[in-house]
């Protein structure tokens, strides 16, 4: 039985790769991962396109991001 949240059967990115590969400001990306500024961030966690890992009583994430989820916030590269 797959993980909540698990990613599969997607091509995986690591935070910094994402905006390498489609010429963007790794900020702009950031703020993609940000709640405040992203209202979808959820449903794309829960849906599997984002997934992240935080330590217990950890403060910082650590992100993977799937092709599928650049490409819905900037278009196919």
């Amino acid at each position: 039985m797959p993980f909540k949240n698990q990613v599969t059967n997607k091509e995986l990115l690591i935070k910094r790769e994402g905006p390498f590969r489609w010429g963007k400001n790794q900020e702009t990306v950031k703020n993609k991962l940000k709640p405040s500024l992203n209202k979808e961030l959820d449903e794309m966690i829960e849906s599997g396109l984002i997934k992240f890992f935080q330590k217990p009583g950890g403060s910082r994430k650590e992100w993977i991001i799937s092709v599928q989820a650049m490409e819905k916030w900037f278009g196919e590269k």
